[in-house]
């Protein structure tokens, strides 16, 4: 007991001096003590000691992995026995041990951070255990995030399963799991027939790619109008979205009279067919094609003869989309068929239109998805954003995610902002950034101050420090971001501005003129090219260039010179329009005050006081002093007292027009003077 009492207070002794030492950064003397007491007992105050000589970096011992051991070794060695000491100004408790602990592993974190390597991130999660919350949970984040990455370059299931099955708290579990559904999709249906989508079926009936295999499989049945097919459909997955339609098709298919026997028949095969009274009318009502049709203030139904089938008392209307449309009137919106009925007597503050069965709608503040039974289907959200590309974007909370054409979940609501999907891809914002994201949930980091859409080529034009440049779908910048504009033209060819000139440039990589031209930033894209020819603005003149350089028409020729169009080019000469042909011959004089390039054939002039419409050759095919306003690629609306429509050769069609509805690119509703309606196709 005595000897016991000689050795702590000697050991103690010893100690005070070891951390005097420390204290006045004598590492040579106070590492040498520490060490000594180390050697006879383990000692949660020597290996205190030590971490701080090895965790500072103004010594030649400094060694900060050292440093993690020998806090370790200290709040182990505490545990055992815990007793609060203090030596020249160091105070050795279990707070003052973690506090020393989480500074040397913050330290070497940003050594792992540096290296950012699994293994590494592995490497202080086993030996800097001891390091505070946050930043065990970022090391966690950053070595799941990068496995979580190789998972997604793999693609293949096995390596997904394996990254849930060894990280179930990660927050990538999430994202995992939606991945292993498409992978689960892509592998098992990858034959693309009826076999391989009803496997799938059965194996994963809770996969959220389900409702896509019953689609694929009910359109396979649907294209080859295969009978037995579409009756295994029914039979077997009557809860599908398709499954209604499946059993309009298989009726159609069947039946091929409308006799009493034929119904019979039909009906005794397949007892279950839910539309046992109502499928007539409503294959009737298929047939009836209904327009939105605006009178005063209010809108209607007129069907393809202009005869109103349903009366204008609504404030707004849509159109007709799987037998409903949705329509406001006081203030409410709900749906209604072609009988004017609201089939499920339900009021909305909004809504939207059917599409695959489903529509969203919004009612007391929230967003949720119904059937065509007017059945709730979904969870609630905050905002819903109409069908684009496939896809809906939703909002839940503060979050934004998306939703496939079915309602089902494809991107977890994580992003501060999702634009919508436009060929596959769209923008979000993370921390005031863009960045893009693919349908299938492929996620590029946000590093963008602006990004657009992804064109069809798979390109989209982004911002970087407040300059332009192009980025594709795979995150490779193909034109770095050097410009003060880029603007995406109809074709392949883009327009570079710098310094308020232009030039262009190819998505094939090439730049097919200097920028040297000067920019006029009130004219559009296709003003510059068509994707054959691009014009050249210099001095207040004009030329075309073709992508090869080779000037079409050279500068100074002409005032003004456009794009061919049916063979012909309009010019401007000595302030008058003309039209020269492909071999830049003129065949139309110089002679007009304004001129419009030719549409099928026919372009509207002005000469003197006349508006005129000449064909190809130059002849007059109609001529009046009124305005003459194109509406269509065919016809023509002449704004005289009788406002007359006319066609491509100068016809008078309608006279006392009040009022033109556009429905479409091809489509027109007149409404005479005398209320009559008349439908104008194109």
């Amino acid at each position: 007991m005595l000897i016991t009492h000689v050795f702590n207070a000697s050991a103690a002794s010893k100690l005070e001096k070891a951390f005097e030492a420390l204290k006045t950064f004598d590492y040579f003397q106070a590492k040498k003590l520490f060490n000594e007491i180390n050697l006879k007992k383990t000692d949660p105050y020597c290996a205190y000691g030590l971490a701080v000589i090895y965790g500072r970096e103004d010594n030649p011992f400094s060694n900060i992995d050292s440093a993690g051991k020998y806090v370790i070794v200290s709040y182990h060695s505490y545990q055992e026995l815990p007793e609060e000491k203090s030596f020249s100004g160091f105070t050795i408790n279990a707070n003052n041990i973690l506090a020393l602990a989480d500074s040397i592993s913050l330290r070497f974190f940003k050594k792992v951070k540096e290296l950012n390597t699994v293994a590494a991130y592995n490497y202080f999660l086993s030996n800097f255990y001891l390091a505070g919350k946050s930043l065990q949970h970022t090391a966690v984040n950053l070595r799941d995030e990068l496995e979580f990455n190789a998972v997604l370059e793999t693609n293949k299931s096995e390596a997904t399963q394996g990254f849930m099955n060894t990280h179930p708290q990660s927050s990538y579990y999430g994202e995992a799991a939606m991945l292993l559904d498409r992978q689960f999709y892509d592998e098992n249906t990858k034959e693309n027939d009826p076999d391989s989508y009803i496997r799938f079926i059965s194996r994963f009936p809770k996969n959220v790619l389900l409702s896509q295999a019953k689609e694929k499989l009910f359109n396979y049945y649907r294209h080859l109008k295969d009978t037995n097919g579409l009756a295994f459909y029914v039979k077997h997955y009557p809860e599908s979205p398709q499954s209604l339609e499946a059993w309009k098709l298989l009726f159609s298919l069947s039946v091929t009279d409308f006799s009493f026997d034929g119904l019979k028949s039909f009906v005794s095969r397949y007892p279950d067919f839910p539309l046992k009274t109502s499928i007539l009318k409503e294959l009737e009502l298929n047939k009836l094609v209904l327009y939105p049709c605006q009178q005063g203030d209010f809108t209607g139904y007129v069907d393809q003869n202009g005869k109103q089938v349903i009366k204008p008392i609504y404030d707004a209307a849509g159109d007709f989309y799987e037998g409903l449309a949705v329509v406001s009137r006081n203030d409410s919106v709900y749906f209604i068929n072609k009988e004017n009925v609201n089939p499920f007597k339900k009021i909305y503050s909004e809504a939207a239109a059917f599409k695959n069965g489903i529509a969203p709608v919004k009612q007391n503040g929230k967003w949720f998805f119904i059937n065509r039974q007017g059945q709730n289907i979904s969870k609630f959200y905050d905002e819903i954003n109409e069908l684009s590309d496939e896809v809906y974007v939703v909002k839940i909370g503060e979050k934004y995610g998306a939703l496939n054409h079915f309602g089902q979940m494809i991107l977890e609501p994580k992003f501060d902002k999702l634009g919508d999907f436009k060929n596959g891809y769209a923008y979000y914002t993370e921390k005031g950034l863009y960045g893009f994201v693919s349908r299938n949930g492929s996620v590029h980091k946000a590093e963008f101050e602006w990004i657009s859409d992804f064109g069809t080529d798979r390109v989209a034009v982004f911002r970087q420090n407040n300059k332009f440049g192009l980025v594709n779908t795979n995150g490779r910048k193909i034109l770095a971001p050097d410009y003060d504009q880029v603007l995406r033209t109809n074709t392949t060819i883009y327009i570079l501005v710098l310094n308020g000139l232009y030039g262009f440039y190819s998505i094939e990589g090439c730049f097919l003129s200097p920028i040297a031209y000067d920019f006029m930033k009130e004219k559009a894209p296709e003003f510059y090219t068509n994707g054959v020819l691009m014009k050249l603005l210099r001095k207040n003149e004009q030329g075309l260039v073709d992508e090869n350089g080779k000037m079409n028409i050279n500068f100074g020729a002409y005032q003004e010179v456009n794009f061919a169009e049916n063979d012909l080019i309009r010019v401007k000469q000595k302030n008058k329009y003309g039209y020269l042909d492909r071999q830049l011959k003129p065949t139309i004089p110089f002679k007009y005050q304004y001129a419009e390039d030719f549409q099928d054939s026919v372009a509207l002039v002005k000469f003197g006081s006349n508006n005129i419409l000449i064909n190809t050759s130059g002849m007059e095919v109609f001529s009046t002093g009124a305005e003459i306003q194109r509406i269509s690629k065919h016809y023509f609306m002449v704004n005289d007292d009788a406002r007359t429509v006319i066609n491509q050769r100068g016809e008078m069609i309608f006279t006392e027009v009040d009022h033109i509805q556009k429905i479409n690119p091809g489509l027109f509703i007149i409404t005479l003077n005398n209320a009559e309606i008349k439908l104008l196709t194109d």
